[in-house]
């Protein structure tokens, strides 16, 4: 039975029995509740009872979170096993895990979570923005390289509990993390301090911190869904003006060079960047499509592609497909260029006369972009077959991902409107793609202002 202890005009103590510990201590938990004014007595009897219930069926359960002698490394903890595993795509998590293991924990997780203010977080964003980074890479001096050269990879591998690449790295003098060092010098009973030094941290940008920020705040968020917080710091940082960001994308001419060096390159990927360049489609969209996702014999004018799948490689996860998007916005169709639909039509019928080539049935709902045993392809081979085909044609270099951008550039230019482009690009938000290419946008309204000058001076020649 929890008791009720009256600490002010609206605050009350509520307090559990939860049995003893391993050592015969009796466990009482507490919890502090505040009740908002103007509550009748009655109101407030019955609100303090309902609080006291679910108290009680917190720790009868196990859930209940202690904020005073819980640091944000084990909240986090908690908060990764309970919420993210369970609520993340494969890639976000991931990216959180990183961002978690490597940086947040080291530098904030000792803290306990009820202390934590906007200051620490402040402190941590600046030596992020300096390069003071926790994961900084450490590289062999000459002596521990002519020390490790002694033994064999698969030896110090024994010894350490590194991986035999991992081993062979610092022994050819590569850079590795702190872990990997006191590891090694710990196998080999030597003094790091004297063996590696510490590579300079890479200063992150603006945008990389807000990513960290963003992490951060997703955890506190849910500390405070939680009960455990009353408040999120996160929520009161303040962290300047965003420096605007400009898409680097290809112009006009650059994407005839570029399609004038496609055309002896293999249909397969010719068909691929065209595609991408055609409709704007993620490089894990892209590599999710399937042929029943193109709409190619239906006799109209428009054809389209149905935008419903990803496809994407997580470290530690593989190659993951997702057969829904994020949002209901993400699953859209698109309507294509005629140029492209041939193309397409015409890299099908390539791709039945190989697959019968080989002796293996055509499958109509099979992976488009797939190798010549119709496998699909890894979702990140499109990026570094683009990578290695610009640099072999002396193009400038853009990713696979900045075809995307280039696509809603020659859109914009074209006089698409920001909710047409949106809806083709799958965001969520109109302002998403306003704000992303904004610059684009402001480029083509200096364009309108000459159009103008021009109407005005064949007016005036009229007179």
């Amino acid at each position: 039975m929890a008791s009720i202890e009256q600490l002010s005009a609206n605050s009350f103590r509520i307090t559990v029995s939860d049995g003893f510990n391993s050592s015969g201590k009796r466990l009482r938990p507490r919890k502090t509740v505040t009740l908002p004014e103007g509550m009748t007595e009655r109101q407030r009897k019955k609100e303090l009872n309902r609080q006291a219930v679910l108290f009680e069926q917190e720790v009868a359960s196990g859930t209940y979170l202690d904020a005073s002698k819980m640091t944000l490394g084990d909240f986090t903890q908690r908060w990764l096993v309970v919420y993210a595993e369970e609520n993340l795509a494969p890639g976000t998590l991931r990216s959180y895990k990183i961002r978690i293991e490597n940086q947040i924990l080291p530098a904030l997780g000792h803290i306990k979570l009820f202390k934590l203010q906007p200051h620490h977080l402040m402190e941590f964003y600046s030596n992020l923005r300096k390069g003071v980074r926790l994961d900084a890479l450490y590289a062999p001096t000459a002596i521990l390289i002519d020390t490790l050269n002694v033994h064999s990879s698969r030896e110090l591998s024994r010894l350490s509990g590194l991986t035999p690449r991992t081993c062979r790295n610092i022994q050819s003098g590569g850079q590795t993390n702190r872990k990997a060092a006191e590891k090694l010098c710990s196998a080999l009973d030597i003094n790091m301090r004297n063996m590696f030094t510490i590579a300079e941290g890479k200063k992150l940008s603006e945008k990389t911190i807000r990513l960290y920020h963003g992490t951060i705040s997703s955890i506190l968020s849910t500390a405070v869904g939680w009960g455990v917080l009353t408040s999120n710091p996160a929520n009161r940082v303040n962290l300047g003006k965003m420096p605007k960001y400009k898409p680097s994308y290809y112009d006009d001419e650059q994407v005839a060079d570029m399609f004038i060096a496609l055309e002896n390159e293999p249909m397969k990927y010719k068909t691929m960047v065209y595609v991408a360049l055609d409709t704007g489609i993620r490089e894990s969209e892209l590599t999710g499509l399937r042929w029943q996702n193109f709409d190619l014999d239906n006799g109209l004018d428009i054809e389209s592609v149905t935008i419903e799948r990803q496809r994407q490689y997580v470290s530690g996860y593989g190659i993951i497909v997702r057969d829904k998007a994020k949002s209901d916005s993400g699953e859209r169709a698109i309507t294509m260029s005629n140029t492209v639909t041939n193309m397409l039509r015409e890299y099908r019928e390539h791709q039945k006369e190989n697959v019968s080539i080989l002796g293996l049935p055509w499958n109509p709902n099979g992976y488009v972009f797939a190798h010549e045993n119709v496998e699909p392809m890894l979702p990140q081979r499109p990026y570094k077959w683009l990578t290695a085909f610009l640099a072999r044609r002396g193009l400038p270099k853009i990713t696979f991902h900045q075809l995307r951008h280039t696509n809603s550039s020659l859109l914009i230019a074209a006089g698409v409107d920001i909710v047409t482009l949106s809806a083709r690009l799958g965001h969520a938000d109109p302002n998403i793609t306003l704000k992303a290419y904004s610059h684009v946008i402001k480029n083509q309204e200096a364009k309108v202002a000459n159009r103008m000058d021009e109407l005005y001076s064949r007016a005036s020649k009229k007179e």
